[in-house]
């Protein structure tokens, strides 16, 4: 199964809106949900992820907080950490346009 980052983003995101409906208990959602998602976890899938997506929101993402890679760290592990940042920097993004497009609805 290939993913599309931006339509993997806004489902995580739309969850975490639906379930929540609380701006901070939403945000603590997309990360648990990143977190554990088969791209953050499998080296395989991480890869393809990387591979068919543009992945410099989460390469930003990751310089901002140390950088993209440590010591000691595979290639699979590094793509598992960068699939996981561009979810979640997505995600995140997603979650605003939600919620925004949700107080407009309300105004």
């Amino acid at each position: 199964m290939s993913y599309s980052l931006s339509e993997e983003a806004y489902e995580i995101a739309d969850e975490a809106w639906q379930e929540t409906k609380d701006r901070d208990a939403a945000i603590d959602f997309i990360h648990d949900t990143c977190d554990g998602h088969e791209l953050s976890i499998y080296y395989g899938k991480a890869i393809d992820f990387c591979a068919a997506n543009d992945t410099t929101c989460g390469e930003d993402y990751l310089d901002d907080i140390g950088g993209i890679s440590q010591k000691g760290d595979t290639f699979g592990a590094i793509a598992c950490r960068l699939a996981y940042a561009c979810l979640v920097t997505s995600a995140l993004a997603c979650l605003d346009g939600i919620i925004d497009e949700e107080e407009l609805e309300d105004a």
